[in-house]
């Protein structure tokens, strides 16, 4: 019941601010009561877990396809539970400062959103997941098309295209494998996991499977639409696509491809790597050339990524873990950038560098804030991205040192143009402005976001708690490799 009120409390309260429409004030207040209670509930789970798998509710739905209702949890669905449910109170309190018409409604798809994603994190059956997987995808692209800036319906429908063809496919491999497995024909992750699928099906099974991860997170080479679409979106629609909506792609590799094509996994397992790398420190080097800070942000997310895919890919404990340790981590750095990117937009009317730039003197409230989430965007130690940084450098060691000297020049890389974004936003000549500085509402976001980062960063067991034993039972469960 719990678990069912993750999705019915978002889903009520976003149907009631479409059918009273009620003032901006109202609408954003209302959205964001809601998402506490969300967070108080997720808490409260995290809180009394004991490391077993949960199985809240289990009913048949459609048979004939195998198709159930089953929601539940594990450590590393609780984990991304969390997330979602710390992430969202703060995409919510970015309205009050966006200026954005009809709040009602960007709010109720924001909750449409936040009820998909909960979803997707406890559905303990692959057509389920598929369900909730594509109904995350519906409130954003009506966020996108209406609020949207320059270009935003063509950008919005290559976007649409993108995650569609990768959804499409995604189907296609549930179909097959629920065909696979014995008569009642069932697509619960427990069935599938016990497919022994020949080498060769799991090769091409695993691409399918696969596409829509990537495009999802994005990785290279199926990012293209990700920089245009992060700089084009508002500042809400940003941090949903960045913070949550791109985790539901680490999070699919681990519930799909270790169980169920475990062979064609490590058979594709260098090549993934390879271009997860490729791909994270191309990114890396185009954000530095960046002129706009958004996009800047934007391309930093699909380094950080590309990272985390590789990690994730290494086929021991500390990649696996410290791939999703990250995504925590990650989320919470990526509502803080594009919070501030939003808040530098308001302040000068554009996110090039060109306008900004000597603002720490009449902004030091805001500068030291601004720096402090920098020191956790480079990992410095007692930050939360420190830990997860260190564990997917020791993963990928463990395979391959190369690969390990690829992960350190994405940190160093990483450094540079963090600190070239902080130097051409705050230092130089002092300029006169008339805005203030960080007022208290940009206190009440940022404050408690830099609280969490130190926190994770100096007890880091408490997400690494809710990943170790998953990730050592799943590396277990799966069959010897060839």
């Amino acid at each position: 019941m719990v678990l069912l009120a993750l999705l019915l409390i978002p889903l009520a309260a976003g149907s009631l601010l479409l059918a009273m429409r009620p003032a901006a004030a109202t609408a954003r207040g209302l959205a964001l009561t809601s998402t506490l209670f969300t967070l108080a509930i997720t808490l409260w789970l995290w809180y009394a877990w004991d490391g077993v798998a949960v199985t809240a509710l289990s009913h048949d739905w459609v048979p004939a396809w195998g198709m159930r209702l089953v929601l539940g949890y594990n450590g590393i669905g609780l984990l991304m539970l969390v997330l979602t449910a710390v992430l969202f109170p703060f995409v919510i309190g970015t309205g009050y400062k966006q200026p954005v018409g009809d709040a009602a409604l960007v709010n109720a798809l924001l909750l449409y959103c936040q009820a998909a994603l909960f979803g997707v994190f406890m559905a303990q059956n692959a057509i389920l997941f598929y369900i909730f997987f594509e109904l995350s995808l519906i409130p954003i692209f009506f966020l996108l098309l209406r609020w949207g800036g320059m270009h935003k319906r063509a950008i919005t429908i290559r976007f649409f295209l993108y995650t569609l063809m990768g959804g499409l496919a995604l189907l296609f491999s549930i179909a097959y494998a629920t065909l696979q497995t014995p008569a009642p024909h069932s697509a619960d992750f427990s069935a599938l996991a016990a497919l022994q699928l020949p080498l060769a099906t799991q090769q091409w099974l695993f691409w399918t499977m696969f596409l829509a991860f990537a495009i999802k997170m994005p990785i290279f080479p199926f990012h293209s639409w990700q920089p245009e679409t992060y700089t084009m979106a508002p500042t809400q629609g940003t941090m949903v696509l960045s913070a949550i909506m791109g985790k539901m792609g680490i999070y699919g590799i681990v519930v799909f491809l270790y169980p169920i094509v475990p062979l064609g996994t490590a058979y594709w397992q260098d090549f993934v790597i390879a271009i997860s790398l490729f791909g994270a420190l191309y990114a890396a080097v185009i954000a530095f050339r960046q002129e706009n800070f958004k996009r800047l942000v934007a391309y930093s997310s699909m380094s950080h990524l590309g990272l985390m895919a590789a990690a994730l890919f290494t086929w021991n404990a500390y990649g696996i873990g410290g791939g999703l340790y990250q995504t925590f981590a990650h989320g919470v750095l990526m509502v803080c950038l594009f919070y501030i990117v939003g808040l530098m937009e308001l302040r000068v009317g554009s996110n090039n560098f060109a306008d900004m730039g000597g603002l720490k003197t009449r902004m030091p409230r805001f500068a030291l804030l601004f720096m402090l989430i920098v020191g956790n965007a480079i990992s410095m130690p007692l930050t939360q991205s420190f830990p997860g940084e260190w564990l997917m450098f020791n993963g990928l060691w463990q395979l391959n040192h190369w690969m390990a000297l690829a992960g350190v020049v994405l940190i160093i890389l990483g450094a540079i143009y963090m600190l070239f974004a902080f130097q051409r936003v705050m230092l130089g000549p002092d300029r006169e402005v008339a805005f203030g500085d960080a007022d208290g509402e940009e206190h009440f976001m940022l404050v408690p976001l830099v609280a969490i980062i130190f926190l994770v960063g100096v007890f880091p067991n408490l997400v690494l708690k809710l990943v170790d034993a998953p990730v050592q039972l799943l590396l277990n469960s799966i069959p010897p490799l060839p």
